[in-house]
């Protein structure tokens, strides 16, 4: 025997290696420690006694019996548990909770069975009489029970109800978990609908809720009570097939439960009109709903999407409180109302000024801007209050916007005085107006800017004009006066390169925002930003994609001009003057030096008029070079390059001090909501077409031969029908007597 191997000592059966060591004595005590053992076989037994439990295993398995080595296995299972850091372990009662295992339960005095371990010898019966060094498997700690404790508690898998996923096509199991009765109740409702069954509800109180099949002799059932001890509303008895016939009416198809299983189509398409959902209701679940069931279902997901008009009220302070956060230097102001004697804010005023709408303008645009106001169609029954620029492609650039309670002196005073801080109006030189006679607008413009350019619509004028004044002649009249640019000099300024008639950028920008005027309020504020935002990224995005150095727009303006230059004659005078004479009597000096026509045109739209285009391709040079530098690709990128930066999720809001704001209260307007355009006095809808009214226009008709009406109502004019022909047989019978007279 080598020297280093194990050294048997003479009281007892001990081996010490290289360490602490395993000593067994006549009482079967493990001390504590690990020992490794060698031999003359190189077998080796490796012992771990630090587990309190007790751990014996033999790498040595040839030489085990086989019984001896399953009582082996089960006691080397304790091996695979986890190392539990103390500072991380679980109460007794989490523990409990996640186990289902009572916690003052004294696990340690549960014992498994106590295994006798058979006495073997390296493969061969056991040999008394040798001398040779006995495996540890022989000695006397094989004859000791070993007691361990069972420590592994028996953890119950129960179904938790996910209402995201199993909302969708419930499946009840037993001892099925659910927040709370109502979202058990829910499940109940969505299971009847889903497989075409008729259940009740039995029983139903806040504690105990049982549902039953109604069909006679199904016995469908599923009962659930409250546990108070896991707070969870747990499935207790539950029958989970149907014996009866499928029905395809329902009571549980309400308004309520359309809403809330189709709430993602109406989020992706806001306009899903009835016909797409009762046809996807039929297929889903064979039931029919009506058309006011649709109408209710559309209004309950819009306040799910959209949250309810009093919560987004509430939220006011918070959402404007983001906007200035994410876009510096943006104004954003809000009015309200405080009541004599009560503690609350009522909404009623809100206005928004873009920080890059604002540095748009200014560096952009010409200082023209169009004034106009639009209906509100949704709770808040004001009015949205606009001012619209124009960029250096000749459409509309937004530049404010504010919600007010109604079209007034007052609103449009306190728009006009928030706008002009905003971009830096300090006299009223230098601006352009245009509008219609809103109600107080030109009293405003009158006092908050006496020296400015205020021009009216004349669509609007005319409108006006011809509830009095009919015919075409009379509207010729008034749009050629309106368009002559040699009396306009003593009232439209050269400096403002624009001659912009009709308040169109207004009524373009009413006309892009429709869809978002029956919105809450914050929703309305959204989607109106929302556009501006993609509205700058589309324009740039358009900006690299121009032909020229002007815009698309206004290169085909400047091709109209020359063709219509064709019928103009330039003669040269010398000093880069011309002298055009056109069709008539009519003749023009142009100066193409100084960018000057007599007709004054070129002057007050920075663009050659026909008389100077004639003269600047008969001396062989590009018009384009004569465009003024504010319809060029530079200024168009100066409008556009501000960036409309988004804005986080109301859960992100900043937090603020101020009072909740409540919703302005209003009378309701007799009658169903009006949502489509006022018409004019000559124009009539017709199936979603605009078509001209039928006035002073006699109907003939073809089968009685009266007049006042048509065939198709001839049976509902009998009356006049008689009439005629009494009258029709007086004058017969005057004839005849007439007749007989001669």
């Amino acid at each position: 025997m080598d020297d280093d191997g194990p050294v048997l000592d003479e009281d007892g059966p001990s081996l010490n290696a290289n360490g602490p060591g395993l000593n067994v004595d006549g009482s079967g005590e493990v001390a504590d420690g690990p020992t490794e053992v060698g031999g003359e076989d190189d077998d080796a037994v490796r012992v771990n006694t630090d587990d309190p439990i007790g751990d014996i295993n033999a790498s040595n398995k040839h030489s085990q019996s086989p019984g001896k080595r399953v009582a082996d296995e089960e006691l080397s299972e304790s091996e695979n548990e986890e190392i539990v850091d103390s500072e991380y372990e679980q109460d007794p009662k989490d523990i409990a909770a996640d186990t289902c295992v009572d916690p003052t339960t004294n696990w340690d005095s549960l014992k498994v069975p106590k295994i006798p371990r058979a006495e073997t010898g390296s493969g061969s019966d056991k040999d008394d009489g040798s001398d040779d060094l006995r495996s540890i498997d022989g000695s006397d700690i094989d004859e000791q029970e070993v007691e361990v404790p069972c420590r592994r508690f028996i953890k119950k898998h129960y179904h938790e109800f996910n209402p995201t996923h199993d909302l969708q096509n419930p499946v009840f199991k037993l001892v099925m978990e659910f927040g709370n009765a109502d979202m058990f109740r829910k499940a109940v409702r969505v299971h009847a609908v889903t497989n075409r069954r008729v259940v009740k509800f039995s029983k139903n109180d806040p504690n105990r809720v049982r549902a039953v099949c109604k069909a006679e002799g199904c016995k469908w059932f599923v009962f659930a009570s409250w546990l108070s001890y896991h707070r969870t509303f747990k499935v207790k008895s539950l029958q989970d097939e149907h014996t009866c016939a499928m029905v395809f009416k329902n009571k549980f198809v309400t308004s309520r439960m359309i809403a809330e299983k189709y709430v993602d189509q109406w989020r992706a398409n806001p306009e899903w009109n009835f016909g797409g959902m009762s046809q996807q209701l039929r297929v889903d679940t064979n039931v029919d709903a009506s058309l006011w069931q649709y109408y209710r279902a559309r209004m309950t997901a819009r306040e799910i999407i959209q949250g309810s008009v009093k919560d987004q009220y509430a939220k006011l302070w918070q959402y404007c409180a983001e906007l200035r956060r994410m876009n510096p230097g943006s104004s954003v102001i809000m009015k309200c109302s405080v009541e004599d004697g009560v503690d609350t804010l009522k909404f009623e005023r809100l206005y928004i000024c873009l920080a890059a709408l604002k540095k748009g303008w200014k560096e952009g645009c010409r200082p023209i801007l169009g004034l106009d106001g639009c209906f509100i169609k949704g709770f808040h029954k004001g009015q949205l209050l606009t001012a619209v620029g124009v960029d250096a492609n000749n459409q509309m650039y937004p530049v404010a916007y504010a919600l007010v309670e109604s079209e007034c002196r007052q609103t449009w005073f306190w728009f006009l005085e928030l706008l002009a801080s905003d971009l830096g109006i300090n006299n009223s030189h230098g601006i352009v107006w245009i509008s219609d006679k809103q109600k107080g607008l030109v009293d405003a413009i009158r006092e908050l800017f006496p020296h400015c350019e205020h021009r009216f619509c004349v669509k609007h004028l005319h409108n006006n004009f011809k509830v009095q004044h009919k015919g075409l002649m009379l509207k010729q009249i008034l749009w050629a006066a309106a368009k002559t640019t040699t009396e306009q000099g003593a009232f439209f300024k050269e400096t403002d390169l624009c001659d912009v008639l009709c308040n169109n950028m207004c009524e373009a920008f009413n006309s892009a925002i429709l869809h978002a005027r029956d919105k809450p309020v914050i929703t309305l504020m959204e989607m109106i930003r929302n556009y501006f935002m993609k509205r700058l990224v589309r324009k740039r995005s358009e900006a690299d994609k121009w032909h020229h150095q002007i815009g698309p727009k206004v290169f085909k303006y400047v091709e109209k001009l020359k063709l219509e230059s064709g019928s103009c004659f330039s003669e040269y005078s010398g000093h880069y003057v011309y002298q055009v004479r056109g069709l008539g009597d009519d003749q023009f000096v142009v100066d193409i030096d100084k960018r000057t026509c007599a007709c004054k045109k070129w002057q007050l739209i920075g663009i050659p008029c026909i008389h100077g285009m004639s003269a600047l391709l008969s001396s062989n040079r590009d018009p384009l070079d004569y465009v003024d530098n504010v319809y060029k690709k530079d200024a168009f990128l100066k409008a556009y390059n501000p960036v409309i930066y988004g804005i986080n999720g109301p859960s992100m809001w900043p937090t603020t001090t101020e009072r909740p704001v409540q919703y302005p209260e209003f009378k309701k307007q007799r009658g169903r909501p009006k949502k489509a355009r006022k018409l004019q006095s000559d124009e009539v809808r017709v199936g979603g077409r605009l078509k001209l009214r039928r006035n002073y226009i006699v109907v003939t008709c073809k089968k009685c031969g009266q007049q006042g009406h048509n065939r198709t109502t001839c049976d509902k004019s009998s009356g006049r029908r008689d009439e005629g022909d009494s009258v029709a047989a007086g004058s017969t019978s005057a004839v005849a007597t007439a007749t007989q007279t001669i």
